[in-house]
C-alpha cells in the first residue's frame, strides 16, 4: 500500500531558476503519452525558451483571490514570459469546456485538473505532456518521481504536479458544539462521527452532518478501487459494504441528507452554503472551506468554525487520510511554449505558492514549513481568531499522521469511478440493494479493467 510519508526540501522548491536550461533540452523529448496513455504524436516545436514565451493558463480559482497576484509576480521575475490567466468554473459545464478547448484549437499552455478523474482522463487522452523525465532532472520536482509515489501517476508516468497539500478533515460549527455540550476528541472513530451527527440533529439542525467518512479509503488507501496487483477491482471489499451500510443508516436516522434531497436541491456543489446557513453542523472537507467562511458578505454567519482530524475506523488502528496532494497543474501536449510553461509550473509550486493561499490553498512546502502567523493570516484573513479556532486547525492540519492517500493505479479509473458513483447513488435512492449494487459494481469494474488491459 502506498502512503504519503516524505520530506520536501524548501531549498529545492525555491530554487526555481536552477536547471532551466537542462529542462529546455529535455522538453523536446517529452511528448504526449504513448501506449494506453494516449497517442505517440510529437509535441509542437518550442517557439520559446525557459525564460521567454507567451502562456495561456486555465485554472478554476478566481484571479482576484490569488492567481493574478502570482501571475504578476511571475512576469516581474520573468519579464520575457507573457502570461494570460483564464478562469474556468470547475463544475460539469466548466470541465467540459476545458476538455473541448484542449482537444480543439484553443491555445492553452498550462491548465489545472482538480481531482484524479480529470488528471487521468486528460493524461490518457494525450492532452498533457509526460513530465517524468523533466521531474527526474529537476531539484524542485524530483520528489514526485521517487521510487514510492507521493502523487498521482498515470500508467506509471508523471503528467501533473500537485500544487496543494489537501488532507481531509472535519469542519464543525464550534458555537453549536459548545451550546449542545458536545465534546469531540481529536482522536475519534467513524462510529463516534455517526453518534455526534445524531447529537447535532437532536440539537435542532435539519441534519447533523453533510457527508459520511470513506471507510474503504481510510482503511485501504488511495488505490482502494483495485486489488493489490491492479488486475481486478476491489469493490466487493468488506469496507465498501461498511460505508454503504453506514450511509443508509445515517440517512434513516436523520444524521445526513437523503439522496433525494441532495439531488432535488443540487446540494453536491454547494455544501458550504448549508454549513454556513446552519442547516447542518459538520462536514468532511479541506482547507478550501476557509475561502467561504471568511467571506461574510456572501456567506453571512455568526458562529466560529473549529476542526478535527478525519476519523479512523477503530480506536488505535493505523489509517490513511483520504485527502491527497492535489490541484494538479499540467502542461498541454499542444503547447508551443513548453519550456516557459515548465518554468511557470515550478514557480506556482514553489515561491509563488503563498500568493494563492488566500483562496484556500496550502502548498506542500508550506505544510513542511509548519504553522505560522503569516500562513494563518493568508488562509483565514485578518479576523482569523474571530471566525476560526486556529489552534484546532494547526493541531489537525499539521499532524504527522495519518499519511495522505496516493493513487498509483489508474487502470480504467475514469470508468470505474463513474460506475461506482452511479450505483452508489442508486443504492442511496433505494432502487437497488447493497448486495445487488456491490455485485454489479464489481462485475462492471472488472470488465472495464479487462477491456483496458487487453
Amino acid at each position: 500500500m502506498v502512503n504519503g510519508n516524505w520530506q520536501l526540501s524548501r531549498r529545492g522548491l525555491l530554487g526555481g531558476g536552477l536547471g532551466l536550461a537542462a529542462g529546455a533540452g529535455m522538453l523536446a523529448a517529452c511528448g504526449p503519452s504513448d501506449g494506453s496513455g494516449g497517442s505517440d504524436g510529437e509535441p509542437p516545436e518550442d517557439l520559446g525558451s525557459p525564460e521567454e514565451g507567451r502562456l495561456v493558463v486555465w485554472g478554476g480559482v478566481a484571479p482576484e483571490t490569488g492567481p493574478q497576484a502570482l501571475v504578476d509576480a511571475f512576469m516581474a521575475k520573468y519579464p520575457d514570459i507573457e502570461v494570460e490567466y483564464t478562469r474556468y468554473v470547475n463544475d460539469e459545464e466548466g470541465i467540459l469546456k476545458l476538455d473541448t478547448a484542449l482537444q480543439g484549437g484553443v491555445p492553452i499552455d498550462v491548465y489545472f485538473s482538480y481531482g484524479t478523474v480529470d488528471v487521468v482522463r486528460r493524461s490518457q487522452a494525450a492532452l498533457a505532456l509526460d513530465l517524468t523525465d523533466l521531474a527526474r532532472e529537476d531539484d524542485l520536482a524530483q520528489i514526485f518521481v521517487q521510487d514510492e509515489p507521493i502523487s498521482t501517476l498515470v500508467d506509471g508516468k508523471l503528467f501533473s504536479i500537485p500544487t496543494t497539500h489537501f488532507p481531509n478533515f472535519v469542519v464543525i460549527n464550534q458555537d453549536a458544539m459548545e451550546a449542545a455540550g458536545i465534546e469531540i476528541p481529536f482522536d475519534w472513530t467513524v462510529d463516534d462521527y455517526h453518534q455526534i451527527a445524531q447529537e447535532f440533529a437532536s440539537a435542532g439542525f435539519d441534519v447533523g452532518a453533510y457527508n459520511v467518512p470513506r471507510h474503504e479509503a481510510v482503511g485501504l488507501g488511495g488505490d482502494y478501487l483495485y486489488t493489490e496487483d491492479g488486475t481486478e477491482s476491489n469493490l466487493d471489499h468488506p469496507l465498501v459494504r461498511e460505508r454503504l451500510e453506514a450511509t443508509l443508516a445515517m440517512e434513516d436516522d436523520g444524521s445526513i441528507f437523503t439522496q433525494e434531497r441532495i439531488t432535488a436541491e443540487g446540494i453536491g456543489g454547494y455544501a458550504q452554503n448549508y454549513f454556513l446557513d446552519g442547516t447542518f453542523a459538520m462536514m468532511l472537507d479541506g482547507t478550501i472551506i476557509a475561502r467561504y467562511v471568511k467571506n461574510l458578505e456572501e456567506y453571512p454567519h455568526d458562529f466560529r468554525t473549529t476542526f478535527r482530524p478525519y476519523p479512523r475506523l477503530a480506536a488505535g488502528e493505523p489509517y490513511i487520510n483520504p485527502g491527497v496532494r492535489g490541484d494538479d497543474v499540467q502542461i498541454s501536449a499542444k503547447s508551443k511554449y513548453a519550456s516557459a510553461a515548465w518554468t511557470f509550473v515550478k514557480f506556482w509550486m514553489g515561491e509563488g505558492a503563498e500568493l494563492v493561499t488566500p483562496s484556500g490553498k496550502v502548498s506542500p512546502f508550506q505544510y513542511e514549513d509548519g504553522p505560522s502567523d503569516s500562513l494563518n493570516e493568508a488562509l483565514f484573513g485578518p479576523d482569523a481568531d474571530e471566525l476560526f479556532d486556529v489552534e484546532s486547525f494547526e493541531q489537525t492540519f499539521f499532524a504527522a499522521e495519518p499519511p495522505l492517500a496516493v493513487r498509483s493505479i489508474t487502470t480504467a479509473f475514469t470508468e470505474i469511478s463513474s460506475i461506482k458513483s452511479q450505483i452508489e447513488e442508486e443504492i442511496r435512492l433505494r432502487t437497488k440493494s447493497i448486495d445487488d449494487g456491490i455485485a454489479e459494481m464489481k462485475t462492471l469494474a472488472d470488465e472495464a479493467i479487462d477491456s483496458w488491459l487487453e
